[in-house]
């Protein structure tokens, strides 16, 4: 007699281990929310979900990068906001000691009082940034990627703050020189040097007002370039989910799609074996 595995239908036998396979994995994406297990599942989908993951990850890194140069730009704008309202108090007391009617013992105060002025100063810009480093480097300055081709650098160079300060006529002077001749001027100088550093203060005030006005539109351009970002990482979000996350409703709808065919191949297949016996009997 001839085996009757030997006349099965291998094709009946595969379609129903596919279908066990679709409803093993429908019933696994229903229950683990998650469509996409493999890459066979879908590959151009899974590929599609690899490269949003690649690119979620590179725009984290510039979400980072902002929230640090956020911080080291306060801490700039702070720094400049101190300055210049000492650089207010310095007018003050130019203005103050320009009255011929002060004792020198009177300008001497003044001159100790813009000397304590000058010292914070030279703190000021020298001072560590919240991570340990120059707030205000000598140098190149620190610049941050929060873009594929978008360079920021939070803090100006300590050549900017400090030694560049245009006192007019194309010249340039330290911080600390003009600090030093005010001091100078208050204590020994004329009524006419007096007032050429109460120019100087003017520089210094329009200086500080300008690094601040920077400041302001570096932390404008972090804040917009970080909205940005959020709305492309929701729309990455929003498109993976709808590649990878189950619908559940559809998936218990093709579940019991499968199940009905599977009941349907099962009864083919039942027959078919039946009319096989009967023919091998016969």
């Amino acid at each position: 007699m001839e085996s009757i595995n030997r006349t099965r239908p291998a094709d009946a036998i595969q379609k129903q281990s596919e279908l066990n396979d679709l409803i093993g994995r429908t019933q696994e994406s229903i229950a683990t929310g998650i469509k996409l297990n493999r890459p066979s599942d879908a590959p151009s989908s899974w590929l599609e979900i690899s490269s949003i993951g690649r690119q979620s990850a590179i725009e984290n890194s510039w979400t980072n990068n902002i929230g640090r140069a956020r911080i080291l730009a306060q801490q700039a704008e702070s720094t400049f906001d101190t300055i210049s309202n000492g650089v207010v108090r310095a007018r003050e007391l130019i203005v103050l000691a320009n009255n011929e009617t002060l004792a020198p013992q009177d300008r001497d105060i003044i001159a100790q009082e813009l000397e304590s002025l000058q010292e914070q100063f030279n703190q000021l810009t020298q001072a560590k940034d919240s991570y340990g480093g120059q707030l205000f480097y000598t140098g190149d300055p620190i610049q941050m990627r929060i873009d594929a081709d978008i360079l920021v650098t939070p803090a100006p160079t300590q050549q900017a703050v400090s030694q560049d300060i245009d006192i007019g006529g194309g010249a340039t002077e330290s911080l600390d020189l003009i600090m030093t001749n005010m001091i100078s001027a208050v204590r020994t100088g004329t009524p006419a040097e007096r007032a050429e550093q109460l120019e100087r203060a003017e520089s210094l005030t329009d200086h500080f007002s300008a690094l601040l006005a920077s400041q302001g539109l570096m932390a404008n351009r972090l804040d917009e370039q970080e909205d940005r970002l959020v709305l492309s990482q929701l729309s990455s979000l929003e498109r993976r989910s709808s590649l990878e996350n189950t619908d559940v409703a559809e998936a218990i709808s093709r579940f019991q799609s499968l199940l009905v065919n599977l009941e349907a191949a099962q009864r083919l297949y039942a027959q078919s074996e039946r009319t096989s016996l009967i023919s091998l009997i016969g």
